[in-house]
């Protein structure tokens, strides 16, 4: 089989991983050995499993293998949608290298029929219809998007190499992420920055941090130019998409700019105003006022029945007089106070221009586009 195959398609080109160091190689073969024996253990369900490595979504329910894509964004930070790649042709390419998904079908699915028209389809000239493979010369690995099975197959069968038609997928350089690990309290977390600016949490440390260190990337102490670790922690909680970035991040330039922007707000809410008492936020102050009326009210009738005279008449204007004064008091603005005092106070929410989405300051890295 192996000789059939290297035979009739002899004169379709290796991919060629000249100047990826073996470091990197041994990295990418690693990975698609993970994906393969995790598509074996889960072939007949997830229970097997442990993380979200093989379809697991947030609910708990399995949904089937995860695409080549999705792993490899599970592990790999920052990796981005191929929404545009780079075509390079019809390759022979190292099946060890290849991360694919099994959901469709498996060798032991083929009869003697189906296994012969197959084979014949591999070893044929148009071997690579109804393939579409990413290679990430970063990571020296393939991510197959169409033509997936027939990598578990070629594996199971020692076939060395497949043939498919590639395009060019980038992933960033090792020197434009940064590792944290922070803490807050008993909960500790590691989180990779990308262009000191947006940030992921690694879900998978025993798996991504190995990697990452593989591929030259560096931890660092948390800078204080960035928002507080705190912060972060509450932001992590709802991460937004960005870019092109298959999973969301954390926006720390848009973080900061709400930050700023409630600052202000925390200023003019502090800013003092004039307020009467009736505006205030003070317990039980609508009775006193409802009281004073009353009395106001009273005495003013009081007053008019008896024309101010007599010592009933004197005492009916000074209840009145009183109760005005003491009204005329709570209703008048003369106190000057921060208007976080005003009972119908709300805070503020942030200005729209205050959200839009800051400059990026270094540039994102080139997108490759999508077979």
């Amino acid at each position: 089989m192996e000789n059939q195959h290297s035979d009739i398609n002899a004169t379709v080109p290796e991919l060629s991983l000249k100047g990826i160091p073996s470091t990197i190689l041994r990295l990418g073969k690693h990975l698609a050995d993970m994906k393969y024996q995790i598509d074996i253990l889960g072939k007949n369900g997830w229970a097997e499993l442990t993380a979200n490595l093989h379809g697991l979504e947030p609910s708990g329910e399995w949904d089937g293998p995860d695409d080549a894509l999705t792993f490899f964004s599970k592990i790999f930070p920052f990796a981005m949608l191929p929404a545009e790649t780079e075509p390079l042709g019809v390759f022979n390419v190292p099946t060890e290298r290849v991360i694919s998904r099994s959901g469709q079908w498996w060798p032991d699915h083929l009869n003697g029929n189906s296994e012969a028209k197959l084979r014949e389809h591999l070893n044929g000239p148009f071997a690579a219809e109804g393939t579409s493979w990413y290679f990430l010369p970063a990571l020296g690995v393939l991510l197959a998007a169409q033509g997936q099975s027939r990598v578990n197959y070629c594996r199971q069968h020692h076939i060395p190499y497949i043939t498919a038609r590639i395009s060019h997928l980038d992933y960033p350089p090792a020197d434009r992420f940064r590792l944290y690990h922070v803490t807050r309290g008993a909960t500790r977390q590691s989180w990779i920055v990308m262009n000191d600016r947006y940030l992921q949490q690694i879900h998978l440390p025993r798996i991504t941090l190995p990697a990452l260190t593989t591929y030259g990337v560096h931890s660092g102490s948390w800078p204080l130019t960035f928002p507080p670790v705190e912060r972060i922690f509450d932001e992590l909680h709802n991460p937004q998409p960005a870019e092109n970035f298959i999973a969301p991040c954390v926006d720390l330039a848009a973080v900061k700019a709400r930050m700023k922007a409630e600052k202000e707000m925390e200023k003019r809410a502090k800013k003092p105003v004039k307020m009467a008492l009736s505006d205030m936020d003070i317990t039980n102050i609508w009775p006193v006022n409802m009281t004073l009326s009353f009395f106001f009210l009273v005495a003013l009738v009081a007053a008019g029945l008896t024309a101010g005279e007599g010592w009933m008449g004197g005492l009916s204007m000074l209840l009145c007089g009183m109760a005005g004064s003491l009204l005329l008091f709570i209703a008048t603005p003369v106190f000057l106070v921060s208007k976080r005092h005003h009972r119908a106070y709300q805070p503020e929410s942030v200005a729209p221009e205050a959200l839009e989405e800051p400059e990026t300051v270094t540039e994102s890295p080139p997108t490759t586009p999508a077979a």
